[in-house]
């Protein structure tokens, strides 16, 4: 043992015990003490730092201090680091803290134990600031100091410190090349420790492992990878992985099995349209190289397609010596067959990112694919010329007569005891009652129990027939290509006239791989034997002239299918057979096929997207602008409503009115005719008031009220005549916007309630209007004063009453009597005129529902110019967003017909 180590654990003591084991230390160091007391230079340190150590080591540390107190040699900053121990071990902390912190010295092992215990101190202080500065320098001092970076490591794992674990993990693996240090930092990766740190933090130590240990730089290579995926670093990270790989040797044959499918999924992520091609510009193509030089020869094929489809959809991004390896891998290589897998993968990213820009690949095609991934199935297209029987036959096939003139395409399959029709749409999937009730443009699939179809595992596409004048717009023409052969049904009477032959040449032109055999239906027609077979004969020789390869079989729909089924089956088994790894392959075309088509699609609606947005912009601005003057006009209308409908009502109560105010006068005036020589004048004022009152009410009642109920009707009907015609005015301009909308989008209807409401109205106040007494001669007028006073005075003389009644009769016979029939119109009329005042608000309530739908139709009118001008802006300003994907997934389509066509060409697959 060193004698710092002596230091460190505190024995050292125990150099002045050397062949003095008997003796107790005290007793030994007591005696050098004494010894060395007596010499005439004497240095007491050394032996007064030994005997505190063992009075420490005996728990009286009390002694020990004392003892350590008293070192003023090369040991006192030992002793004061011990003297902080003590202090430690007392539980006085901040006693020990001090002297720790006033310990100067230059011995780096004292340091790093000083730095340590504070360290130590620190922690149960809970100073963590304090006690990552100790534990850092410590380690800055000397990091290969027996335990420090370990003690570092538990101290940041037990914080929960990702970074500065990952820090020193990183740095001392980059230092000392520690297999365990990289352990340490693949377990950080694992638990996501690093997902924080730019990847380029890694790339120096990842290069230094590289050259130390390829399998663990794999490793930690690939722990890091799928760390980053689905990160916003992401991007960051492959270039960084692209930097790394960059320096590996291009001729190497180490194993990259990890790393190659990371690449391969790495590739397959950056263009599933998630980014920009300006963002993968600069990672791509160096991703592309790696890839190949980690990637088996003989298992390269995905990634060298990869390289090929790049260079057809972005020349000159790769380098051309990425370019010859590729080209030589493909050509020169055996590989695995393509997997179906690869093309369903791409379908349905395709279709996910159409949903996520508001595109929708039509059912039908989506339908059709789920069709032909199914790898057990054999997908033959059934067709002919019109009149050949294709229709029987097939029908012969299932065995039901189902089948009739269909115009659109009938997938015929059987599926064990299920019977069953749909109907295909772009939109979606319906059950049929019957086959005629199919709408244009749909698919229909038929399942029904059929024991050839079951064994043979055959589905029949039923295509419309040929004519020959509209060959290219047949149906059949665009599933002949998806289809795994063509069976032609040719008739015994004609067969293969012209007209089939032109048809042929046209299949072929458009389908040159599809095999191509025939059957001659109604054999039934021939007389005997003989002549059947020089029918077939004569027909195989014809054919086989243009067809060398084609083959010809019999057959009759009127004859027992059953014994024609074996035959049937040989013939279709021989002719359309393929071997089982060219299935897979031949039916991942179709796919790709299938997967351009629908990518067009996607191309043609981005077009069609942007022609309908400025369609409907234009075609809403056009709609605001007649709403906007249909208003207006409605405004106009309205007004002009309740000014006619108000003059109307008021020319009415005004003419009742003055007929009233004028005649009420008259009769009072005659009235005078009550008035004798021989009337009681002391009560005449009162009887004639009763007499007037009566008069008034008589006239009110039985003469002004029945012609005011016959006018009021009048103009109730009139009313109602004109608010119809309102009505009748916006049904009309409701047909010529919903023709606009091509919907019944408008109603406009009116509320009708306020003509029952006026109705009721009017009939309540006619049949409770009341003419109230009016006080006529009572009133405090000089002349009625006079008489009523006269008559009370002179009434009992008889000579008087001749003067009385000249008077009387003079005075009502002169009267005016202006102010009561004033009074009278006022108060019969009271209820007449506050109807009047409401007119207004009942006739712009009889409009408020056309005005609500109106302004309603305006606002989402206005909404929907707003979201097409700012669909429009956002397509405008970033039209990559939506052509990048779709140039991304041409080159993964690329590359699997680059894979399609490199496996035929090494492995030679039958062309039929």
């Amino acid at each position: 043992m060193t004698q710092e180590n002596k230091f460190i654990s505190k024995t050292y003591f125990e150099t002045f015990m050397l062949d003095v084991e008997t003796k107790h230390p005290v007793q030994v160091l007591g005696e050098a003490f004494l010894a060395e007391q007596n010499n005439e230079v004497s240095d007491l340190s050394f032996i007064r730092y030994a005997q505190g150590e063992v009075y420490f080591h005996s728990k009286d540390y009390e002694s020990a201090i004392y003892k350590w107190e008293n070192v003023h040699n090369e040991l006192e900053p030992w002793a004061k680091k011990n003297i902080a121990d003590a202090y430690y071990d007392l539980g006085m902390l901040v006693e020990a803290e001090d002297i720790y912190a006033k310990i100067n010295t230059d011995n780096k092992t004292l340091k790093i134990e000083v730095a340590l215990q504070l360290f130590t101190l620190y922690i149960q202080r809970e100073k963590l600031e304090n006690a990552y500065k100790n534990i850092k320098k410590a380690i800055a001092i000397d990091p290969d100091y027996p335990h420090v970076t370990q003690t570092a490591r538990t101290f940041y794992e037990e914080q929960e410190d990702s970074q500065h674990a990952v820090e020193l993990a990183v740095s001392e693996a980059m230092r000392t090349g520690s297999e365990a240090w990289y352990d340490c930092l693949k377990n950080y990766i694992e638990v996501g420790y690093t997902r924080e740190f730019t990847p380029d933090y890694f790339q120096e130590v990842l290069l230094k492992l590289l050259e130390i240990n390829q399998r663990k730089f794999e490793e930690i290579t690939a722990a890091l990878w799928n760390g980053y995926e689905n990160h916003p670093m992401y991007l960051e990270w492959v270039k960084t992985a692209n930097h790394l790989f960059m320096a590996l040797d291009r001729d190497s044959e180490a194993s990259w099995t990890k790393v190659e499918e990371l690449h391969q999924r790495t590739y397959l992520s950056l263009i599933e349209g998630e980014y920009l091609i300006k963002e993968l510009q600069g990672i791509v193509p160096d991703l592309l190289g790696n890839w190949l030089k980690v990637s088996n020869r003989s298992k390269s094929l995905f990634a060298s397609a990869a390289v090929m489809s790049w260079n057809e959809v972005f020349p000159t991004a790769l380098p051309a010596h990425v370019l010859a390896d590729a080209e030589n891998r493909i050509f020169h290589y055996e590989h695995d067959s393509i997997q179906l897998s690869y093309t369903v993968e791409l379908f349905k990213t395709l279709i996910n990112w159409a949903k996520d820009n508001h595109l929708e690949v039509a059912h039908q095609k989506k339908w059709l694919f789920s069709h032909l991934s199914n790898l057990n199935r054999k997908n033959l297209v059934v067709t002919g010329t019109v009149q050949n029987g294709k229709t029987s036959f097939i029908n012969s096939i299932i065995g039901e007569k189902l089948l009739g003139d269909e115009t659109v395409p009938v997938f015929v399959s059987s599926d064990g005891d299920i019977a069953e029709m749909n109907e295909i749409s772009t939109t979606g999937t319906s059950a049929l009652g019957d086959i005629s009730e199919h709408q244009a443009g749909s698919l229909i699939d038929l399942k029904w129990p059929s024991q050839f179809l079951e064994d043979e595992e055959y589905s029949l596409i039923s295509t419309p027939e040929f004519s020959v004048d509209a060959i290219e717009n047949n149906e059949t023409m665009k599933y002949i290509p998806l289809s795994d052969g063509l069976l032609y049904i040719l008739d015994a009477q004609t067969p293969f006239t012209e007209d089939e032959l032109k048809v042929l040449v046209k299949i072929k032109e458009r389908a040159p791989e599809v095999p191509v055999h025939f059957v001659i239906n109604k054999m039934d027609t021939a007389f005997h034997e003989a002549e059947a077979a020089q029918i077939v004969e004569e027909a195989k020789h014809r054919i086989n002239e243009f067809f060398p390869d084609a083959r010809v079989f019999p057959y009759s729909s009127l004859r027992s299918a059953s014994k024609q089924h074996q035959g049937l089956a040989t013939f279709m088994e021989a002719n359309f057979k393929l071997r089982a790894k060219a299935v897979e392959e031949r039916r991942a075309t179709k796919l790709l096929q299938l997967i351009r088509s629908t990518l067009t699609e996607l191309l043609d609606s981005r077009i069609a997207m942007e022609d309908n947005l400025t369609n409907t912009v234009e075609f809403n601005e056009d709609i605001l602008s007649r709403l906007s003057g249909f208003i207006n006009h409605l405004h106009d209308a309205e007004s002009e409503k309740i000014r006619s409908i108000t003059e109307n009502y008021r020319a009415v109560t005004i003419e009742m009115k003055r007929e009233a105010t004028k005649t009420i006068p008259r009769l009072l005036r005659e009235c005078s005719s009550y008035v004798k020589e021989d009337s009681n004048f002391k009560t005449l004022h009162l009887e004639l008031n009763e007499r007037m009152n009566e008069t008034i009410r008589t006239y009110m009642h039985s003469d002004l009220l029945p012609r005011l109920r016959q006018e009021l009707q009048l103009w109730l009907d009139t009313s109602n005549r004109e608010l119809i015609d309102s009505q009748e005015y916006l049904h009309e301009m409701c047909g010529t916007f919903n023709g606009l909308y091509k919907e019944e989008k408008m109603h406009l209807n009116c509320d009708f309630k306020v003509m029952e409401d006026w109705r009721r109205d009017i009939n309540r106040i006619l049949s409770r209007v009341e003419v109230e007494k009016e006080n006529i001669l009572n009133r405090p007028s000089t002349t009625q004063y006079l008489l009523k006073g006269a008559g009370r005075l002179f009434g009992s003389l008889q000579q008087s009453n001749q003067l009385l009644f000249t008077q009387y009769k003079k005075y009502i016979e002169n009267e005016r009597f202006t102010d009561v029939a004033q009074s009278v119109v006022d108060k019969f009329f009271l209820e007449f005129d506050l109807f009047e005042k409401a007119l207004k608000a009942d006739i712009n309530m009889f409009y408020e529902a056309p005005f609500t739908e109106l302004n309603k139709t305006v606002e989402d009118t206005e909404h929907a110019i707003h979201n097409a001008n700012k669909k429009l802006e956002q397509m405008k300003a970033s039209p990559e967003r939506y052509y990048d994907p779709l140039k991304l997934f041409e080159a993964r389509l690329l590359q699997y017909e680059f894979m399609v066509k490199a496996c035929e060409e090494n492995e030679m697959l039958p062309t039929h």
